[in-house]
C-alpha cells in the first residue's frame, strides 16, 4: 500500500481549496467518488475520515492503479463502471455524498449524472463537483444538498 495523502485535494494546486471538514463528519458515511482516477482522494476519505468510500471510474488502468495503491484500506472499494449507470443501479437514498473532483462530471453529460446522483443521495445528502473553469487551471466547486 502507498501512504495515504495528507488531505483531500479539491484543486489542481495541492494544499489549496476548502478543508475536508466542509463535507461534515464522514465517519461511517457512504461516500461515492464519481471518476475516482487512481484513488488518492478516495483513500483520504476512507483512511483519514472513516468514510465507507466507493470509487467509480470507467478507465481500467486507473481502477487497477487505485486498487493496487489503496485496495487494502478498510471501507474502500473501487469499481470499474460508468458513473451514471452505477448510481442508477443503487437503491434510492443509499449514499450520503457523491463527489466528482475533476471526475465524471468533467467527462460525461451532466444530466444523466445529476439525475442518478439525486436518486442515489439520501435526504440532506451532498453532491460536490469540482470542474476546470479555464485553461488557466482555475476551478469551480459546487456544493449542493438534496
Amino acid at each position: 500500500m502507498t501512504s495515504v495523502p495528507a488531505r483531500l485535494e479539491w484543486t489542481r494546486q495541492p494544499g489549496t481549496g476548502p478543508p475536508p471538514g466542509i463535507l461534515g463528519d464522514l465517519a461511517g458515511c457512504t461516500v461515492i467518488e464519481l471518476g475516482c482516477g487512481t484513488g488518492h482522494n478516495l483513500a483520504v476519505l476512507a483512511a483519514r475520515h472513516g468514510a465507507i468510500a466507493t470509487g467509480i471510474d470507467c478507465d481500467p488502468a486507473k481502477v487497477a492503479r487505485a486498487r493496487e495503491l489503496y485496495g487494502d484500506i478498510p471501507g474502500l472499494r473501487v469499481i470499474l463502471a460508468d458513473a451514471a449507470s452505477y448510481l442508477a443501479g443503487l437503491p434510492p437514498a443509499s449514499a450520503d455524498a457523491c463527489l466528482s473532483i475533476f471526475g465524471a462530471f468533467s467527462f460525461s453529460p451532466p444530466r444523466p449524472l445529476l439525475k442518478a446522483a439525486a436518486r442515489a443521495l439520501r435526504p440532506g445528502g451532498l453532491l460536490a463537483i469540482t470542474l476546470r473553469a479555464s485553461d488557466h487551471h482555475d476551478t469551480v466547486t459546487i456544493f449542493t444538498r438534496r
